[in-house]
């Protein structure tokens, strides 16, 4: 298990990461969309330029990719509902490796 560095606050409303998963480096972009009626945390995820995952929504309790297959293991993202200033602070995104 490797948890994810996010940050909070406005100045990390939009957020560009890589993070070696295993054997894949994996592009991280996160931004914070405010104008539904519960803010929220969107997440693409990109190997060799190739988007793996778009859109997935940051939600407490869930494999936030399950149902990509991306083939990287599972992103459990845990904790409290999320707003701007609390990511990776109150919530987590924790990557569970495939099992092989």
């Amino acid at each position: 298990m490797l948890t994810i560095p996010l940050g909070a606050g406005a100045t990390n409303a939009h957020q560009r990461f890589s993070v070696q998963l295993g054997d894949s480096l994996i592009d991280f972009e996160l931004d914070f969309i405010s104008y539904l009626d519960s803010p929220a945390w969107s997440m693409n995820l990109v190997r060799d330029g190739t988007r793996l995952v778009s859109g997935a929504m940051l939600e407490p309790g869930c494999d936030v990719i399950q149902s990509y297959r991306a083939g990287i293991g599972q992103l459990v993202f845990t904790g409290a509902e999320v707003t701007l200033d609390n990511l990776g602070i109150e919530n987590f995104l924790v990557w569970v490796p495939p099992v092989t």
